[in-house]
């Protein structure tokens, strides 16, 4: 089934514009618009009832981030992320949240603390009553509480970008029978060297926890296939 939009309405056009860039971007990521499905730029200015040049901007946009790709004689296709492209994007990220980390440990404060260890009881909490959708939203709480303890609003934005392009894939993380008891046990391990204010403890417990987690990630959508 095609994915429509619902028509936006804003007075301002740059808004518009960063608006519809937004929207079909999430869409994108969130797997509404799948891979190979086409981007017409007409169609996707009668759904949301506003002219074509922001879609076109925006399709501009979306094409420099790599989400969509210009076929020839077939215009502008949704990407896929190949496996070679989720491994190169974890690779990143590994170093990103390691490197949020180890900044947070000389910067974070008590009551942010006490935030990372009442996020982690609540997901393990929620875990354990089989809620796990609620549990993956708060470990994603958790290492938003460390991003902007780091004050980096640059490393923030990157971090957070790289996320958002895998969140649907590392989902599937887990769905694995006690990876979230494991995450807890990691966030702990965080959490304490965040506390002592130990920057590189704490970036090597955060660089392990994000790698395991990736494996594990890698294992259950690749290997058994």
């Amino acid at each position: 089934m095609t994915y429509e939009f619902s028509p936006i309405k804003f007075d301002n056009m740059g808004y518009i514009r960063d608006s519809v860039f937004s929207i079909l971007r999430n869409a994108i990521l969130d797997g509404k618009l799948e891979p190979g499905q086409r981007l017409i730029e007409r169609n996707i200015a009668e759904q949301l009832k506003i002219s074509r040049t922001p879609v076109r901007e925006a399709i501009r946009k979306l094409e420099f981030e790599k989400l969509v790709t210009h076929i020839p004689r077939k215009g502008v296709v949704v990407s896929g992320f190949t496996k070679e492209d989720i491994e190169e994007i974890q690779v990143i990220r590994i170093s990103l949240e390691a490197l949020s980390c180890s900044i947070a440990a000389s910067k974070i404060k008590e009551y942010e603390l006490e935030r990372l260890e009442s996020i982690n009881n609540k997901m393990l909490e929620e875990y354990q009553k089989g809620n796990v959708s609620k549990s993956i939203l708060l470990n994603r709480k958790f290492h938003e509480v460390i991003y902007k303890a780091a004050e980096s609003p640059h490393l923030y934005y990157f971090v957070s970008t790289l996320r958002e392009y895998i969140s649907k894939f590392t989902k599937l993380t887990y769905t694995k029978s006690g990876r979230l008891q494991e995450v807890f046990t990691e966030h702990n391990e965080i959490i304490k060297n965040l506390r002592q204010h130990n920057s590189d403890k704490s970036y090597n417990s955060a660089k392990r926890h994000i790698e395991k987690s990736n494996e594990v990630f890698l294992k259950m959508a690749y290997l058994k296939k």
